[in-house]
């Protein structure tokens, strides 16, 4: 087809057709040892190296698990969310604060981005000394975070709410 416009057919790189760029890099030609080689070798001099003995299936479950493990205290945190609820989905600011044990700590959520239908944004949010998970204390300023341990973000329930209702 180059040949028919008058194109020089040396000059160009090569380049594999549609469909068959995966032919370039095969197990049988060597170049996956290749790869491998320069991949230790570049873990060597960084003194860096991990390797991760866990499947997919592995990870999965272990999520499942921690969040098995909080989730009777992250319904406890919703039913509170929905007390202190002034009728928009969000808490009233007159209700009395939560009991604390005053223990003196607190799960922290610093720089957590929260994402709500028309916004996005970073804050630090403070805990009640009696959460233990950072997702109870995320429902208890109306969102949910989207990891079970460090969740680095969290959509508002009201965003959760509308879309259970569109969908």
């Amino acid at each position: 087809m180059m040949v028919d416009y008058d194109m020089d057919l040396d000059q160009l790189p090569y380049t594999a057709p549609p469909g068959d760029e995966g032919l370039d890099m095969s197990h049988a030609g060597g170049e996956y040892e290749a790869f491998e080689g320069l991949a230790h070798e570049v873990t060597g001099i960084s003194g860096c190296h991990y390797v991760d003995p866990h499947t997919c299936s592995n990870h999965i479950e272990n999520k499942t698990n921690h969040w098995n493990i909080q989730m009777d205290l992250l319904v406890e945190a919703y039913l509170d969310y929905r007390y202190r609820d002034s009728g928009d989905g969000m808490p009233h600011h007159g209700m009395p604060p939560s009991p604390s044990d005053d223990d003196g700590q607190c799960v922290s959520l610093s720089e957590i981005e929260l994402i709500d239908i028309f916004t996005r944004r970073c804050l630090s949010l403070r805990s009640q000394p009696h959460h233990q998970y950072p997702n109870e204390a995320l429902i208890h300023h109306g969102y949910l975070g989207c990891a079970p341990l460090y969740p680095t973000v969290a959509i508002s329930l009201c965003t959760l709410a509308a879309y259970c209702q569109t969908h």
